[in-house]
């Protein structure tokens, strides 16, 4: 069990990994699955908080000349940001990246500049507090957005670490004149929190992220257990179970319900001559065939081998022999790409009062096999009560 778990997990790894690192060649081309719900998100982000920056621009006093320089043009880039994702010029993995390190640059000159351009960091807090400290909060939550747990931890970590240099530097400074307590007791009290919040978002991140693997090895699981792996229809154990909810509902409803057994004519021949590739591949082809002509509320099923089963609620007799027509005409007029074709034999059988699930399977399954003693390429129903066999001429590759 341990074994199989080690590869659904490579194998989910390894589909993840493939959606995440696509490049997009055309801008018009998308290969990133989320690139339409992330342009959106982002769109609607950014233009939220554009009134936001464009308020504290213009509210920015003429005394702080630099600021006012590097702010400005941080306005232009973020526009030209929301003018790019909102156009579709560029890629959304182009977008997001170019625009999540032009923030950092911003926040990382804006943090140089009020800490040097001040005369002391105690002077300097409240900026960096109500700025840089919030823009840096965003930011680390919006790096587990672009990229990937670890990388975005190693992101955060990294941009904390160049911060805390940077005003531990201007702190030491101050020694000689002696750094203000309580801006002290400030600067610990915000990396504190900040590498709190760092530590948080990792860890939501991390839970999210294992309890998706976890519904999608459920679901693999699932598909597994219920599932025929080579032609994708509801296996034998599968079947069995619908066939128990079908039959109470018939019995406390009273409505029809009927099952088709079919089985490949001279299967074997074909695995002996073409090969067992070629015959699975055959088997896959006659799935297709029959899916085309069922309906919406049959269900298709392997059985075992070469034998197959439908079951189709609220169908009689009558509709379940028109069916069954359908059916063996789809499969003997199929034609194959490596395979001869092949012919079936079917045998079809109503739910009577009383009715288990074995036995309804056992009556259809006796049907089938008298299609096969009167000559194959036929439906058959078991009881006599309604002969209608459907005869065909034989296929002469057969």
């Amino acid at each position: 069990m341990r074994s199989v778990n080690s590869k659904v997990l490579r194998l989910i790894d390894r589909s993840r990994a493939d959606l995440s690192t696509g490049v997009i060649r055309k801008a018009s081309v998308p290969t990133d699955p989320l690139e339409r719900v992330k342009r959106r998100t982002y769109l609607i982000a950014t233009l939220a908080g554009l009134p936001a920056i464009l308020l504290v621009w213009v509210s920015m006093g003429p005394e702080g000349l630099i600021a006012n320089i590097a702010f400005s043009l941080f306005v232009l880039f973020y526009l030209a940001c929301v003018l790019a994702i909102g156009s579709r010029v560029v890629s959304i993995r182009l977008a997001e990246r170019v625009m999540f390190l032009g923030v950092v640059l911003f926040a990382f000159a804006h943090l140089s500049y009020v800490l040097y351009a001040n005369g002391s960091l105690a002077s300097s807090r409240t900026t960096i507090t109500e700025v840089t400290y919030t823009t840096l909060t965003v930011l680390y939550v919006v790096a587990y957005l672009i990229f990937d747990s670890r990388t975005a931890l190693r992101i955060s970590l990294t941009i904390f670490g160049l911060e805390l240099l940077a005003v531990l530097i201007k702190a030491l400074s101050e020694v000689p004149t002696g750094p203000d307590p309580d801006a002290i007791l400030w600067l610990l009290r915000m990396h504190a929190f900040m590498g709190a919040v760092i530590a948080l978002i990792y860890a939501s991140s991390y839970l999210k992220v294992q309890l998706f693997q976890q519904r999608e090895m459920a679901e693999v699981m699932h598909r597994l257990a219920h599932t025929d792996p080579l032609t994708g229809v509801a296996n034998r154990r599968e079947l069995y179970s619908e066939l128990q909810k079908e039959t109470e509902k018939a019995e406390r409803y009273g409505r029809p319900l009927s099952i088709i057994f079919f089985d490949l004519d001279r299967f074997k021949a074909v695995n002996d001559t073409y090969g067992h590739d070629r015959g699975d591949n055959l088997l896959c082809q006659v799935v297709r065939s029959v899916e085309s002509v069922l309906r919406a509320t049959d269900r298709l099923g392997r059985w075992g081998g070469e034998e197959f089963v439908v079951l189709a609620p609220e169908t009689d007799l009558r509709e379940a022999s028109r069916l069954a027509e359908r059916l063996r005409v789809a499969i003997s007029t199929h034609r194959h790409s490596s395979a001869p074709t092949v012919t079936a034999s079917l045998g079809f059988a109503q739910y009577e009062t009383g009715d288990t699930p074995d036995t309804l399977i056992k009556r259809a399954d006796q049907a089938l096999y008298k299609a096969k003693i009167l000559g194959r390429n036929r439906a058959e129903h078991a009881d006599g009560s309604m002969v209608r066999s459907i005869l065909a001429p034989r296929s002469s590759r057969l």
